[in-house]
């Protein structure tokens, strides 16, 4: 799903590899936006189990709130 969403293959997505050149369009312009440790970042989320995600989700949100009232 977030391979799809980001438009590269599932393959990349779990294992890396070679650069993958963006398509045209909306995933395209979502794909530029994410360095390469981002879009395993998110695979690695995706690999937890759902309570762990709301853990990870929780863990992300506060820190951004610590770092937005800097």
């Amino acid at each position: 799903m977030i391979a799809q969403w980001l438009g590269v293959p599932a393959e990349w997505l779990r294992f890396g590899g070679p650069e993958v050149a963006a398509p045209s369009g909306e995933a395209g312009s979502n794909l530029s936006r994410f360095e390469s440790a981002d879009v395993k970042l998110i695979a690695d989320l995706q690999r937890l189990d759902e309570h762990h995600r709301q853990i990870a989700r929780e863990f992300i949100r506060m820190l951004v709130r610590v770092n937005y009232q800097k």
